[in-house]
């Protein structure tokens, strides 16, 4: 077969925009920007299973060693030394497993404790503070844990409520982000009532009646600078001339 008119070779078309022909698209081009992502917290294992279901060449690529070593050093900081000795026999996507299946039961547990403790929609600020307490008692609880199992909209108001004073008081995340994961949890604009009962104050030797206090605001403005008020009488719980505190959902009448 002869060359076109002119002698000359056809023309090849040209590569796609940033595409770099010495850099073929293997597994290990697609390992190391898993990797760099895992690093970076741009992904999370969901996205990282869900690669995993797309071909042969992402299932193994992301079955790997070095992408759930940075999701587990990622997600449980202070747990990932003492993890190393299980992943030799293991391998890391199974120790990241067992963690997670971990954070689930005990997060889970405090979550029924509160459950219990609710009466007709309301919580004393007794049972509030001891499921906080409790949250801090489970070792290596960090933030994406309270993302995945106390922002769920699968719970009510006081459970997320729980959850953000918790990551905000303990595990000191700022507030701003916070409120980024309640929004990625659609919980943002959920509303709890702060009912406070207070004694009367004495005056001039009479005892003036009992005071009720209502508070009613949503978990995203707790999250800004009217919200912390609110949560430091939460903190505090019933002390001093407060003699009673519970919190409820908006939509529960006092």
């Amino acid at each position: 077969m002869g060359r076109p008119p002119g002698g000359h070779r056809p023309h090849r078309s040209l590569p796609p925009p940033g595409r770099n022909l010495s850099l073929p698209l293997s597994d290990e081009v697609l390992m190391g920007s898993l990797v760099d992502s895992a690093g970076s917290n741009l992904a999370q294992e969901a996205d990282v299973c869900a690669l995993g279901g797309c071909s042969r060449s992402w299932r193994t690529a992301c079955d790997t060693d070095c992408i759930w070593e940075r999701l587990f050093s990622c997600r449980w900081p202070t747990a990932a030394a003492d993890a190393v000795v299980a992943s030799r026999v293991q391998g890391w996507k199974a120790v990241y497993i067992d963690q997670h299946r971990r954070m689930s039961i005990e997060i889970s547990n405090v979550v029924e404790f509160v459950e219990r403790c609710l009466n007709n929609g309301s919580l004393e600020s007794e049972y509030y503070l001891k499921a906080i307490a409790d949250l801090a008692l489970i070792a290596n609880i960090g933030f994406l844990d309270v993302q995945f199992f106390l922002f769920s909209r699968n719970h009510g108001a006081i459970i997320n409520l729980i959850g953000l004073h918790y990551s905000i008081a303990s595990l000191h995340v700022p507030p701003t982000e916070v409120s980024k994961a309640l929004q990625a949890r659609q919980v943002a604009g959920r509303k709890v009532c702060v009912n406070l009962l207070k004694l009367g104050r004495w005056f001039y030797g009479f005892r003036l009646p009992d005071e009720h206090e209502s508070r009613k605001i949503s978990l995203s403005e707790l999250t800004m600078s009217e919200g912390a008020e609110i949560l430091a009488i939460l903190n505090r719980g019933a002390v001093h001339e407060v003699f009673r505190l519970r919190i409820s959902l908006a939509d529960i009448d006092k």
